[in-house]
């Protein structure tokens, strides 16, 4: 747990990871596509990923496959 909170602060000190997490917020417990996120923070899908992968690792946001969308929730 020590070594948890501070990498979770780190990865949301990033401005738009942190924007990715409270537009999650705001939706939860609904799930997010990729592409919604992309739209509603105006990002690239590239930028997208590499962020939502730092969220994941942090334990901040997980991710489910439903065909061939992903879908994004905040990790509760």
């Amino acid at each position: 747990m020590e070594k948890e909170i501070p990498s979770r602060l780190t990865t949301l000190g990033h401005p738009q990871r942190l924007a990715i997490f409270r537009l999650l917020m705001r939706r939860y417990p609904d799930r997010m596509l990729a592409g919604e996120i992309a739209g509603a923070l105006d990002l690239k899908a590239s930028t997208l990923s590499t962020y939502l992968s730092a969220l994941m690792q942090g334990g901040l946001v997980t991710q489910e496959r439903a065909g061939t969308s992903l879908l994004y929730t905040v990790d509760m």
